[in-house]
């Protein structure tokens, strides 16, 4: 499973950048962190709150057939 991790908020994010791959990282701003994981090949992402907290990191992922 692909599980968001926390990152460091006052690094560079340019460091993040992978060739080929989307990765989400989402600002939490009410606690001062930052969380990065990497995006589905096809499917979706999904950020849940909780009363207005970050709550979860929701990601769908699926098959596309040609």
């Amino acid at each position: 499973m692909n599980s968001p991790k926390e990152i460091n908020v006052n690094q560079d994010l340019s460091s993040k950048i992978q060739d080929g791959k989307v990765t989400v990282i989402v600002l939490d701003g009410l606690n001062g962190k930052a969380y990065e994981a990497q995006a589905p090949e096809h499917g979706r992402t999904i950020i849940e709150t909780f009363k207005g907290d970050f709550s979860r990191i929701n990601l769908e992922s699926s098959h596309k057939f040609n």
